[in-house]
């Protein structure tokens, strides 16, 4: 007797329980990347300040599609490296910084 009652709570139990759900959004937002930045430079887009440009070398950052330009400064705020760019979809687009002396 004990064995069923336990059996009818058990499934009441399960009865009452909600089903889960998830939404998930996926980001399909352009992305830029920075390959050969000189140590301790930083870089911004659209005049707005980043970070570091050696933290986003592998990893990139999102932006809107369409027309940016990219900045890199040298340690002291020198300008060293400028470049118009233009993307759109789900692309990432990488920065190359041409020899530029560390």
């Amino acid at each position: 007797m004990i064995r069923i009652l336990s059996v009818i709570c058990v499934l009441v139990l399960a009865a009452c329980s909600n089903p889960e759900e998830q939404t998930r959004t996926v980001d399909t937002r352009p992305s830029l990347t920075i390959a050969n930045a000189p140590a301790f430079s930083t870089f911004s887009v659209d005049d707005v300040g980043i970070g570091k440009a050696n933290d986003f070398v592998g990893r990139a950052i999102r932006v809107e599609p369409g027309r940016h330009i990219v900045r890199v400064f040298a340690e002291d705020g020198r300008l060293i490296h400028e470049e118009t760019v233009f993307v759109s979809g789900a692309v990432v687009r990488q920065i190359v910084l041409p020899g530029v002396p560390q």
